[in-house]
């Protein structure tokens, strides 16, 4: 009987623990497993709303890090925002939920305006290599930016503030950014 050469047994768990250690999570990114959860977690939710006539599921973007999904987006009354938080809830793995849906805005021009306020935003955040353009959504009502997503450093978050501010005719910005390793304490 043939016994395996040390070094092949050597190698394979090597290559075994790589692999594993690859797959963890930190508190800062999701394993892999958690990922899974969270996109098995966001499409849910996302076809709660599409179930439900209450909620426009198409105006409403979710995005869920270990376990806390976060709302944004438009809805046209209270009562559709009331809704679409109830029904993220209700979702198995929701462990929170963080409500940023605002109203739908009164007119084309006001809307338009925002857009490139918007538009004008994500410009700045792709070009800044401090902000993570892609873990950010960007929403503008009446002039006022609105920021969703998470970040990995509070300074992070304070950039894409600064940036954000910079944009002419935002009138303020609403921060609701989320750093990576306060989901995973349940904040």
């Amino acid at each position: 009987m043939n016994k395996p050469h040390p070094s092949r047994t050597w190698l394979l768990l090597t290559t075994l623990l790589i692999v594993l250690v690859g797959c963890a999570g930190t508190s800062t990114r999701e394993s892999t497993g958690e990922y899974i959860d969270d996109g098995a977690i966001t499409t849910k939710v996302k076809s709660a709303f599409v179930s439900d006539p209450q909620v426009n599921a198409l105006s409403i973007n979710v995005t869920t890090f270990k376990g806390t999904v976060q709302l944004s987006g438009f809805a046209d009354s209270q009562q559709a925002i009331d809704r679409a938080v109830e029904l993220a809830r209700k979702v198995e793995g929701v462990k929170a939920v963080k409500n940023d849906i605002l109203r739908t805005p009164e007119s084309t021009g006001e809307y338009l305006d925002d857009s490139v306020i918007t538009t004008k935003v994500k410009s700045a955040f792709v070009a800044d290599r401090q902000v993570s353009a892609l873990d950010i959504r960007v929403e503008t009502v009446k002039g006022v930016v609105r920021l969703n997503g998470f970040a990995d450093t509070p300074q992070e978050i304070d950039r894409a503030t600064a940036l954000a501010l910079q944009v002419k005719n935002v009138k303020s910005v609403m921060n609701n950014i989320q750093l990576r390793q306060s989901s995973r304490n349940g904040s």
